[in-house]
């Protein structure tokens, strides 16, 4: 049997243990929370650390490169990754800034110099205002967030596949705080929140009748979606659709386009130069959806009386 004197020796040596355990645990607690607020704890204004990094690369392109201003907090400037394809929508080159978190969150900022600005926009999007004017604002339930907008002749597109770091005002913050490079443009992290103002969409397009008593207009299909999006069509009136693509559309080459009732008409361009017309009378007043293959790119056709 182990006599009292032994086990209180026992128990001292535990407590001793227990003591020096809890000692350092504290230790490394404070120190990963000392390491993290170092880490957090950046300079509120400074010159922005990736300026050397993208004016080299500006060397090679057809336009300035344009940095934000404004960041949430613990994204790397330093090391921004800087990538330059020929990815735009009809071929153009394209530059992609790309900067990450710490805990692995990345925000993208890709720009370009649309070669048809009015008909590559965002698909699934809703124009908002903005310093710039107007922008394409695109939120999806799957987290990717995303907003377009134009600065003089370049267009800038900032999305993030994580919605708890990049909000749509944050998201907005960042657009309306891009400048030039070439400035040794600041940064910050504090910038006025700006409250989201949608746009209200433009009005349906409404095909004038040509001297034939057609209705005839043409439909583009864009890496961005239908121009037009919305068309209004008299009932009873014959209806005369050109379709055609503006650079790679994928699926987009093919159209399904309801015309009332169970019928629809199916057209596929073989080629970006191909050319495919569509004839029908509407018969039916109603909204008419219509659609590529993969019903990624949609549009509405209104019949009215």
């Amino acid at each position: 049997m182990t006599s009292p004197r032994s086990r209180r020796q026992g128990q001292k040596k535990l407590s001793r243990k227990m003591i020096a355990l809890g000692v350092v645990a504290i230790v490394i607690t404070l120190a990963v929370v000392v390491g993290w607020r170092l880490a957090e704890d950046e300079p509120a204004l400074a010159e922005a650390p990736e300026a050397d990094a993208v004016l080299e690369v500006q060397q090679h392109l057809p336009f300035q490169i344009l940095i934000p201003l404004y960041l949430p907090k613990g994204f790397d400037r330093a090391s921004v990754n800087i990538t330059v394809d020929q990815g735009g929508p009809n071929g153009e080159p394209v530059v992609e800034l790309a900067y990450r978190m710490r805990r692995g969150q990345t925000i993208n900022i890709r720009q370009w110099v649309p070669l048809n600005p009015d008909l590559e926009t965002l698909a699934g999007s809703k124009p908002i205002e903005t310093k710039w004017g107007k922008g394409w604002l695109l939120t999806q339930a799957r987290g990717v967030i995303a907003l377009w907008v134009d600065i003089g002749p370049l267009r800038a597109s900032i999305y993030s596949h994580d919605q708890d770091v990049l909000t749509r005002e944050k998201i907005l913050q960042i657009a309306e705080t891009m400048g030039p490079a070439s400035r040794r443009q600041v940064f910050t992290f504090e910038v006025p929140k700006p409250e989201i103002r949608e746009i209200p969409p433009p009005p349906p397009f409404e095909p004038e009748i040509n001297e034939d008593g057609v209705q005839e207009f043409t439909l583009t299909i864009t890496p961005g979606g239908y121009s037009p999006m919305r068309i209004n069509v008299k009932k009873g009136i014959p209806v005369k659709l050109h379709f055609r693509a503006l650079g790679e559309v994928g699926c987009g080459n093919t159209l399904i386009l309801p015309i009332g009732g169970a019928s629809a008409q199916s057209v596929t361009l073989e080629s970006e130069q191909d050319e495919k017309i569509v004839e029908f009378t509407p018969q039916q007043a109603g909204a008419f959806t219509f659609f590529c293959g993969h019903y990624m790119y949609r549009g509405i056709l209104t019949v009215v009386e």
